[in-house]
């Protein structure tokens, strides 16, 4: 088993045994010395995230976090997940990464977006999520040749804002997940216009990339206006015949903190 594989199968089980499950005694196998937290709002250690697990237990024991969709690439996991705490509820659209460090889980990044109730339909009909599974992931033999064809893509849009460029990566389809997103590349295109007009030194900063064959995904810094905190957010892409077809993201803004950080280790 490589290494990719090792990574995902160790935080499949592990995020089963903690999403599903809700095991705290059985998660503890899955952790070393260490545990970093991204999350400002979350204590580093291991012992505070088994403390979590045991009171989403007690207070939540039909709350389900469902993985829609992974991403494995070396020590990295990327997890797109619905995550509903109380069965009715719409839940949240969030993004789990863990990174394994000998055959243990030891760093956390998240990005959480509460689902809205919708007061209009949605613009598309895609749903926010992946209902294909796992059969979804294709093409592992072109990794890297994805990675480099979305990151060169992501940079034409979110730091060049050029959308003749952009027009290049994209193919014939261009589904979105987004609700509020319309369908096809000239929607996109239009997209890119208007953010280089009305945001001329917006920049999309990627922090961490997991790719695995047709699938990338970029945890991102987003900035509109200089000096403003921005968003934290993921942009996940699916690629077909050397074209971006698919995408799907987490959108958080970032609050201004009103206490200092639990931890000190940044959201990236």
């Amino acid at each position: 088993m490589n290494k990719t594989e090792e990574s995902k199968k160790i935080v499949t089980e592990f995020y089963r045994t903690y999403g599903i499950e809700k095991d705290a005694e059985k998660c503890k196998q899955f952790f070393g010395d260490k545990y970093i937290q991204h999350n400002p709002h979350v204590q580093d250690g291991v012992d505070h995230f088994l403390r979590f697990v045991q009171y989403r237990h007690d207070h939540f024991p039909e709350g389900r976090n469902n993985v829609m969709l992974t991403i494995a690439d070396g020590d990295k996991v990327m997890l797109h997940v619905h995550s509903v705490l109380t069965p009715g509820e719409p839940g949240r659209n969030l993004v789990d990464t863990f990174r394994v460090e000998d055959g243990k889980v030891v760093e956390h990044w998240d990005v959480i977006q509460d689902v809205e109730v919708l007061k209009f339909p949605p613009i598309n009909d895609n749903g926010l999520f992946n209902q294909a599974g796992d059969e979804i992931l294709t093409d592992l033999d072109k990794t890297e040749e994805n990675r480099a064809l979305v990151t060169a893509f992501y940079t034409a849009y979110g730091i060049e804002k050029d959308a003749d460029k952009c027009a290049k990566f994209l193919g014939d389809t261009y589904i979105q997940h987004n609700p509020h997103v319309q369908d096809g590349p000239e929607h996109f295109l239009k997209f890119v216009r208007f953010r280089k007009e009305h945001f001329p030194q917006g920049r999309n900063e990627i922090k961490l990339t997991v790719a695995q064959g047709n699938l990338v995904g970029f945890h991102v810094h987003s900035v509109l206006t200089p000096g403003e905190p921005g968003r934290n957010l993921v942009d996940i892409f699916r690629v077909e015949n050397g074209k971006i077809v698919e995408h799907w993201d987490t959108i958080q803004d970032i609050e201004v903190l009103k206490f200092p950080p639990i931890n000190d280790n940044g959201l990236y």
